[in-house]
């Protein structure tokens, strides 16, 4: 029992770990948290702004999560009880009430003064990879929209096999186009999939794998770059090339059903 607490405390506090990010902000956060419980007087902010915070945190933290996590796989999203937490609101309304607080001289300058404490405790949200310019009023990639436009099929479900790049994308745009693997591949999340994701992935796919892992995972549609090479031409397998896209082809299983469900 010891030896699940300890697990189960261990991937608690990693989860705490990669919610916080750099923690400074979360480290303000708290700072600010401890000062309103002692600085603020009405009964109803504190308990919006200091009990409601510190109960999700004895929540998020209470040993029962320790057990939990150790049983059960999807312990990685506890991370979400977090987000429970009001960090903006906190942070933003207790440096208001400190600003104006002050004599109207030194309003300013702690004005200024909290900002640039804000610009270092967080971090420049457009220097992430995965934030571009939207290309479009979906804001995904003009090439997924394409991609996804040319092999849905009215009136049904269809579940094609994407690289990684664009995985997070497809769903964004359309709930018609199923995947086989998603973001769990990224997280070391589930196992349905993950071999066809690792061919499709590879420096050189795996012909015959590849076929066998699109079928075994009911795929008719494979998507892969153009510049991307096979053990052997795929269509040995009875895949069959449809079209390129902006540097990616498609592929589709020829002996798959693709047609409309309904009339």
């Amino acid at each position: 029992m010891l030896e699940i607490i300890k697990d189960g405390l261990r991937a608690t506090l990693t989860s705490y770990r990669d919610f916080q990010g750099t923690g400074l902000i979360v480290a303000l956060f708290l700072f600010l948290l401890v000062y309103l419980a002692f600085s603020q007087r009405n009964r109803y902010v504190k308990d919006a702004l200091v009990k409601y915070p510190v109960y999700v945190l004895l929540v998020f933290f209470c040993p029962v999560w320790y057990v939990y996590v150790y049983y059960f796989e999807d312990y990685e999203i506890l991370y979400r009880i977090l987000w429970l937490l009001p960090l903006g609101v906190v942070i933003c309304y207790t440096l208001t009430e400190v600003v104006m607080g002050l004599n109207e001289k030194f309003r300013i300058p702690a004005f200024m003064v909290a900002i640039i404490v804000l610009v270092i405790c967080g971090k420049y949200t457009y220097s992430s990879e995965y934030i571009t310019l939207a290309e479009n009023e979906y804001h995904v990639p003009d090439t997924v929209v394409k991609i996804c436009d040319e092999i849905s099929v009215d009136g049904r479900e269809i579940r094609a096999a994407f690289p990684d790049e664009f995985l997070i994308y497809v769903r964004q745009y359309t709930s018609k186009i199923c995947l086989p693997y998603g973001r769990e591949m990224f997280m070391n999340f589930g196992s349905w999939g993950n071999e066809l994701q690792k061919t499709v992935n590879a420096d050189v796919i795996d012909s015959e794998a590849c076929a066998f892992w699109l079928r075994d995972t009911e795929t008719p549609y494979l998507i892969v770059s153009s510049s991307k090479k096979f053990t052997e031409n795929i269509s040995a397998y009875d895949f069959v090339y449809v079209t390129s896209i902006d540097g990616y082809d498609i592929y589709l299983d020829n002996n798959a059903y693709i047609g409309s469900d309904f009339d």
